[in-house]
């Protein structure tokens, strides 16, 4: 019997390994939830703590493309609105998520709400504690994908693999605490605490873990005083997030000025651990700039792929942040907003 199969066919074959690796082993695939370089520019992406801390209504949106150079490149996308309550005792916010990987045949869209109290325990010191509740769908594209059957009987338009659900519905919840000072700030937060069933198998059940964060920074002023036209400072934070067996270390520093922000951040953990390979533990270094003024500012970064996977072959990876604020309160009051970058 003579077996042919194209390129175009054996493209296609690797596609669809792909997305069901991501699909059937969710635990494993999704060991890291959609991670953004600027979640800086969003931090109620990381903790819901952060929701109304602006003491600004918060309007943002992120668009990342990973690896861009891959042919089955990963792309998220994710909305953000906080703001403060009226009577300073805390804010709430709402998250939208979409993110899509090979060619847009696995897809997973999140909605959440946020709702954070606020509590002062010094001058100008305060702990937000908050909760997060969220609702997340799961889905796939089957009619995109091309299995081994369809190949075998000529390219079948149709395949006879079962055991696959086109989708997936479930709740999500997550928990977090945010201590803000006026020169530094430091946060924690939990997410899946329920452990959602996230599998796209009837046959196995593939519960998320739960994903926790550790992060914080503080701000040094460099110049102050009516002798300086525009202030400027140093930045330093750092974000800790483990989930599962996979943890992952930001640490990064920016220079901030009144209308401009430049800054870069190192991904890995080269001194503590080894990668799966036995390789260093490095993954990226990032670039970042924003600009803009007291209303709007809009940023820009670029990871440089460090590991093995390499700049050339992923093409690195391009985010970009448009951020929208507006004052909603009716009298200013004591500044608890966290002294981090606002780009």
């Amino acid at each position: 019997m003579n077996l042919y199969i194209n390129s175009r066919s054996v493209k296609a074959l690797l596609t669809t390994v792909t997305v069901l690796q991501f699909a059937l082993y969710s635990s494993t695939a999704s060991a890291q939830d959609l991670h953004f370089t600027q979640f800086n520019a969003a931090p109620t992406s990381i903790n819901p703590g952060y929701a109304g801390a602006a003491e600004q209504a918060r309007a943002v949106s992120l668009y990342r493309s990973q690896w861009a150079n891959l042919p089955q490149a990963y792309t998220g996308f994710h909305f953000a609105f906080d703001r403060p309550l009226f009577n300073k005792s805390g804010g709430i916010g709402v998250l939208v998520s979409h993110e899509e990987a090979g060619a847009g045949a696995l897809r997973s869209s999140r909605i959440a709400l946020q709702y954070a109290y606020e509590f002062k325990i010094g001058p100008r010191t305060f702990v937000r504690p908050a909760l997060q509740a969220g609702f997340v769908s799961r889905s796939v594209n089957l009619s995109d994908l091309t299995f081994m059957d369809q190949l075998l009987r000529q390219d079948a338009t149709t395949t006879l693999e079962s055991g696959m659900m086109t989708g997936k519905q479930y709740q999500d919840l997550g928990t977090g605490v945010l201590v803000v000072s006026r020169g530094f700030w430091f946060g924690a937060s939990a997410d899946h605490l329920n452990k959602p069933n996230s599998s796209l198998s009837y046959d196995y059940i593939e519960r998320l873990d739960v994903r926790f964060c550790a992060h914080g920074g503080g701000r040094i002023p460099l110049i102050r005083g009516p002798k300086s036209k525009y202030a400027k400072d140093i930045v330093v934070a750092f974000n800790y997030t483990k989930q599962g067996n996979i943890d992952q270390f930001d640490i990064g520093t920016y220079y901030d000025l009144d209308l401009m922000t430049i800054g870069v951040w190192y991904r890995g953990i080269p001194l503590m651990q080894k990668a799966a390979d036995e390789s260093i533990d490095v993954d990226a270094l990032s670039f970042i700039f924003g600009f803009g003024d007291n209303i709007w500012h809009i940023g820009y970064s670029y990871d440089i792929t460090l590991s093995k996977l390499g700049l050339m072959s992923s093409g690195g990876s391009h985010e970009l942040s448009l951020k929208y604020m507006w004052n909603i309160a009716r009298k200013s009051s004591p500044k608890s907003s966290p002294p981090c970058v606002h780009y």
